[in-house]
């Protein structure tokens, strides 16, 4: 008999903090997610969970806490854009990362892209998507988006990365391609 042979009660539980500190290992890029409120107001929340899902068509994923402003603007909207994050715009990541508040928007520069939702200025790269599906994940609500439109920097910058709880670089910044 094998680990996965064993009826699943009687496996030892994994606690939500130890997961938290295994897949903190797990360094990620940092984004934030923007769309449209109900009342035509941009919204929007830091993420990490974020990826690429398929080339063709082109697809990514993005995962929401089921209780988020903005995961209820992009039902609603039905469209939204990752704003990829370079390393010197942590101060971005903070400010709509603000579990329970509204981020603030005063002085964070954007234009409305394609669909209407706010495209960050100066980020790596902006993916403008159209919701193409939902899915249930636990506590979280996996949306996957179609990509509309692709924008991306000539900076050249390093991506700002988060691991093991704490902002990190890839190092200096590169030439663009």
């Amino acid at each position: 008999m094998t680990a996965l042979d064993e009826p699943p009660l009687t496996r030892p539980a994994v606690s939500g903090e130890e997961f938290r500190h295994a897949i903190g290992h797990f360094a990620t890029g940092v984004t934030v997610i923007t769309s449209v409120g109900p009342g035509g107001e941009p919204v929007g929340t830091t993420a990490s969970a974020v990826s690429s899902l398929s080339l063709d068509p082109p697809l990514v994923l993005v995962c929401f806490d089921r209780a988020s402003v903005t995961l209820e603007a992009i039902r609603g909207h039905g469209a939204f854009v990752v704003n990829v994050l370079a390393e010197p715009q942590r101060h971005l990541s903070a400010n709509f990362a603000r579990r329970g508040l509204s981020a603030a928007w005063e002085g964070v520069r954007h234009r409305p892209g394609r669909t209407g939702s706010p495209r960050l200025e100066d980020v790596l790269a902006a993916l403008e998507c159209t919701v193409a599906d939902s899915l249930p994940g636990g506590d979280h609500e996996i949306i996957v988006g179609r990509v509309q439109a692709v924008e991306t920097s000539a900076s050249g910058a390093a991506p700002l990365v988060y691991w093991r709880g704490a902002y990190g670089s890839l190092g200096a910044a590169r030439p663009a391609s």
